[in-house]
């Protein structure tokens, strides 16, 4: 029992109390036409988790950790994964939670460390992780030692991280969505100008060009459907066709275009709307960039900028969020902002006597079927005979995995799935050590393996864990990293009649359940379309749903949005989609029961690294708590994109590259 005086953790916007009948009209009930989605109705037990937690914990909680269990999830908490080769990996599912939380989080292994059952097998490498910064470890240390062994161990069911996909069919169409991680940067030759870029595009094998599939059949001929989901949402807000739905007017389309004379802004809103978005005088600092991270955004836009509008700060945070800071403009840093290109701080990398503008405005976005799944993929394919069975790159996408491939005995480089690594450790003093010992559970047991080397590709709030012979100082490095949660919501429609009658490819909103969803172009591939862009063909609809709870400091926000994000069943999310979108939609024909093929819901409890201020360069003269964690500990070397403070596969996987090396020097 609750006895805490504090208010209750308040539940998300825009989850519904729904009757049996209302449930009945949205489609709750309503037969799927995949079995891969009956049994969506069913409540899942995740809401018991916020019921058996007191505020004040959470309120209190630092370290991203809260004194409860947080195991016992099941699959009617996970919800429908789709079909193919990830129907059972979409996102935290309630397998990887309850092993992560009880192996990991709470020690419940440790105990039988000394009894576990001997793999007999030594590698030169170990990476933990198969995301793409861990496979991108992998990649390195094979292609300088081609004989050299390597065991790749992960969690979760298949690899690739937060860069995996949802599969769909629906009537008859197969249809492809990421869970997380997508967008490649190109032409490649700006995207070095702007720190988009690795070198890992020359390793990828991938076009350097790319042709965007051309939209058919709309009854609104000159309907402008973006490239990509992330321009739209602001930094290219010209590349769309928006419908800006506001409960109390309903969509407006386009606000920007006419200088928000429509939106429902008073005077001095609109004016700060406006000059946050043309503002363009860079402060010439030398040390803009540590400048930036000695404050918020929010911060930044009010002293700076002179704007300081509830309403722009609640309309930005979320496009903050979504691209990659986790949460919103009242914690994150200024530097965090500008490396996901926020508006008025993006001046600061103006320089147009190198011919560097807005970055929005000089490179585009290409997202493959899946996302950044494809990356992995190639990765996995290039490291791993057989992994694939086609050649072309099609195939490679499209194509189921060859999982009896992936971790075979007389292969270089071996992946080993649903593999918790729960310890790591040098055998004897570190400094003197020549192997390590990984402890992980696999199938209900649990093994110990043998290694000259080992790249933690995992985030920091995991690897405090795991490392049972690192000094305080990296422990305590560790701790100051928080993650924010991310929700990725794929809807599986039918038909998309109804944008094209509204005249809009996507939608932005303002109260309720999520916040932005669209349509996009996607590339050709072997010159084919992957998927149909034509309003009477099925289509999925992909939202990015943060968890901003602003006024708390960064990690209690951080902890208590994620007990959000745990404390929603399935059947509450989907119900708060479907009633979302009926409110939206309803008027140009949209029936959730009728249109909806499927929903599938991949939860990211640490999904962002959030960067308050100090974060890139540290406080009071001291280095920030990353740098030391961006060198290795012995045999043990550190890889994550959380480690660079801007979460992008490039920088995932130079950083993987990096860890690789360093390692190279002592095995």
């Amino acid at each position: 029992m609750n006895k805490s005086n504090e208010p209750p953790l308040p539940l998300p916007e825009g989850i519904p109390d729904l009757s049996p009948r209302e449930a009945d009209l949205l489609g709750m009930n309503a037969a799927i036409t995949r079995r891969d989605f009956a049994g969506s109705t069913l409540l899942g037990a995740g809401a018991a988790l916020l019921a058996t937690v007191a505020p004040g914990a959470v309120r209190t909680a630092h370290s991203q950790t809260i004194n409860i269990p947080l195991t016992g999830l099941d699959a009617k908490w996970t919800g429908p994964g789709g079909i193919g080769d990830y129907a059972n990996s979409n996102g935290n599912t309630h397998g990887v939670l309850n092993a992560a939380h009880g192996h990991i989080r709470n020690s419940d292994l440790d105990a039988y460390f000394a009894s576990a059952t001997e793999t007999g097998e030594s590698f030169e490498l170990l990476v933990v992780g198969a995301g793409i910064s861990g496979l991108s470890a992998a990649y390195t240390y094979n292609k300088r030692r081609p004989k050299g062994s390597v065991l790749v161990l992960d969690q979760h069911p298949v690899f690739g991280g937060e860069a995996k996909q949802n599969e769909f069919e629906v009537d008859g169409v197969r249809l492809w969505a990421p869970q997380g991680s997508t967008g490649m940067v190109f032409p490649l030759n700006r995207a070095k100008d702007y720190n988009f870029f690795s070198e890992f595009y020359n390793e990828l094998d991938f076009p350097r060009d790319f042709e965007f599939q051309k939209p058919r059949n709309m009854s609104s001929k000159d309907l402008l459907v973006p490239g990509d989901i992330w321009g739209p949402m602001h930094i290219q807000w010209e590349a769309a066709d928006i419908g800006y739905f506001f409960e109390s007017k309903g969509f407006v389309k386009n606000m920007w275009r006419d200088g928000l004379r429509r939106a429902p802004l008073n005077d001095k809103e609109r004016l700060d709307f406006m000059t946050a978005e043309l503002y363009r005088t860079p402060n010439r600092r030398p040390d803009w960039e540590k400048w930036l991270d000695s404050m918020t955004y929010s911060q930044y836009l009010r002293n700076e900028l002179g704007v300081n509008s509830e309403a722009f700060e609640k309309y930005i945070s979320p496009v903050n969020a979504a691209m990659g800071c986790g949460l919103g403009a009242d914690v994150i840093s200024a530097y965090s902002a500008f490396n996901y290109m926020g508006p008025g701080v993006v001046s600061q990398g103006r320089d147009l006597a190198k011919g560097l503008a807005d970055p929005a405005d000089q490179v585009y976005l290409v997202s493959l079927p899946g996302g950044n799944g494809s990356i992995a993929r190639r990765l996995v394919q290039k490291m791993i005979p057989g992994a694939f069975n086609g050649k072309s790159l099609t195939e490679l996408l499209l194509d189921r995995i060859n999982f009896g491939a992936l971790d075979q005995a007389s292969n270089a480089v071996r992946v080993r799935l649903s593999s918790t690594v729960v310890a790591v450790k040098h055998d004897g003093d570190p400094a003197k050590s020549s192997r390590l010992t990984v402890w992980y559970e696999r199938g209900g047991r649990l093994y110990k393996a043998s290694a000259k080397g080992v790249v933690l590709a995992g985030q920091q709030h995991v690897n405090r864990h795991i490392c049972k012979d690192i000094p305080a100082a990296h422990r305590e490095a560790m701790g100051t990293f928080h993650h924010a949660p991310i929700l990725t919501v794929n809807v599986a429609l039918k038909n998309w009649r109804f944008l094209d009658k509204l005249g809009i490819s996507c939608a932005r909103w303002f109260e309720g359940f999520g916040w932005w969803t669209g349509l996009r172009r996607n590339v050709l591939l072997d010159g084919k379309e992957s998927m149909p862009l034509d309003p009477n063909k099925p289509v999925v609809l992909t939202q990015y749903n943060p968890f901003l709870l602003p006024g708390l400091p960064c990690q209690q926000q951080c902890t208590s949005a994620r007990m959000q994000l745990f404390g929603l069943s399935y059947a509450e999310i989907e119900s708060a989609v479907r009633a979302q979108f009926t409110r939206m939609f309803s008027s140009a024909g949209f029936d959730a029961a009728r249109d909806i093929a499927g929903i599938t819901t991949n939860r990211w409890g640490h999904a962002y690294s959030v960067a308050p201020p100090g974060f890139f360069f540290g406080k009071g003269g001291h280095p920030a708590p990353r740098e030391l964690l961006r060198k290795p500990f012995h045999r043990i070397a550190f890889s994550h994109s959380e480690l660079t403070g801007a979460q992008m596969w490039e920088s995932a996987a130079d950083e993987g590259q990096r860890a690789a090396t360093q390692l190279l020097d002592v095995i």
